[in-house]
């Protein structure tokens, strides 16, 4: 994916990765897709097959995929106000041995103070409600629309949150 913004936190002096976040810039609502992330989403989507018939599909199951793309785009229809888009935080992972080092507030406060600069909104999709949200809640993010991903009674739920700018600038 290139027209994400990647952050990848590494132990000092070693190689190791702690954690690492992935998010896509904000798009207006109104703007359809550049011809760059048109193609970028079709390169994407031959890499993927190409990998599924070389390594084998590895589990991915594609009707799910989709099942998950529709309930994205309903809170996402509903959840997203501002016309001029949302930075979305797509991946968030810190390793069990770095949490609660600040690792993920680094990761996390690179793109919303600059979120805060440019008066953006962030938008994330939790996985859990338990301790996620209430991590999320701890950098302004608000709970906003729970989405059910249901495949003939096999459901899991994901958790919509929104992030307001900040109008009072960090004091560090």
């Amino acid at each position: 994916m290139r027209n994400g913004i990647f952050h990848v936190a590494k132990e000092e002096g070693s190689d190791e990765v702690l954690g690492v976040a992935c998010w896509l810039r904000p798009q207006r609502a109104d703007q359809p897709p550049t011809w760059h992330d048109w193609f970028e989403d079709w390169r994407l989507w031959f890499n993927q097959v190409g990998m599924n018939l070389w390594y084998g599909r590895g589990g991915l199951n594609v009707k799910r995929y989709w099942i998950w793309k529709a309930a994205q785009s309903n809170a996402q229809s509903a959840v997203w106000t501002d016309p001029r888009g949302y930075y979305f935080l797509n991946i968030m992972v810190v390793i069990p041995k770095a949490q609660g080092r600040g690792v993920g507030r680094l990761m996390m406060e690179a793109v919303t103070d600059q979120a805060d600069a440019e008066n953006m909104n962030c938008y994330l999709e939790s996985s859990r409600d338990v301790p996620n949200m209430q991590i999320y809640e701890r950098f302004g993010f608000k709970f906003a629309k729970e989405l059910e991903c249901d495949d003939d009674g096999t459901a899991i739920k994901l958790f919509a949150m929104v992030r307001e700018p900040s109008t009072n600038p960090k004091s560090d």
